[in-house]
């Protein structure tokens, strides 16, 4: 079916180096190479060498042999999917992920090791949890004490339109830790 068009040769080298083949017939193109030896043991990963007139050598990487049976007129052969060697094994592209709602993640080929605070724009929950924080910290009892006061400050003051002071407050007497109340920083500079 080929035989006129086999006008290259090529060399098939095995994903180890070694060479199982040397001038086999071929025609060569840029993502594909056709070979009519239906007996070539071809596989992904393996190498097709092709020297060239000027004594430079096109390396391809096989990416999928390719192997078609014969039929009535057409023998056996290899329409074999190649890459240039030094071309990316695949496309590049970009991909927009659109992530929504609380705790909301995504892990691809990876183990999560994060920690999401799901909390509502309710004031209440956002003072409460950061509450909870504070109790299960390790700070100290003076620190946590002033904090503590802020805590109440701004709870006390959310309904009565000076919650700005509480915040601000509570911001000072945090501030050394900022690492226990950090998760939840965002959600409560939401209520300012």
């Amino acid at each position: 079916m080929f035989e006129g068009m086999l006008n290259d040769l090529v060399t098939l080298v095995k994903k180890d180096g070694t060479v199982s083949k040397e001038n086999i017939k071929a025609m060569v193109q840029s993502t594909k190479i056709f070979m009519e030896d239906a007996t070539l043991p071809i596989e992904s990963g393996d190498r097709l060498l092709r020297s060239l007139p000027s004594g430079l050598v096109d390396e391809y990487i096989v990416e999928d042999p390719g192997f078609y049976s014969g039929m009535s007129g057409m023998k056996a052969h290899f329409q074999t999917k190649v890459r240039r060697s030094g071309s990316p094994a695949a496309q590049p592209s970009t991909i927009i992920n659109n992530i929504q709602g609380q705790n909301a993640r995504v892990n691809i080929n990876s183990t999560d090791n994060s920690q999401n605070i799901a909390i509502s724009s309710d004031g209440a929950e956002v003072l409460k949890a950061i509450r909870k924080e504070l109790e299960n910290s390790d700070i100290e009892k003076e620190d946590a004490r002033a904090i503590r006061r802020a805590i109440e400050e701004m709870e006390d003051a959310k309904d009565k339109g000076s919650f700005k002071d509480g915040y601000v407050n509570f911001m000072s007497a945090a501030a050394n830790h900022v690492a226990v109340f950090g998760p939840l920083l965002g959600a409560l500079a939401g209520l300012l």
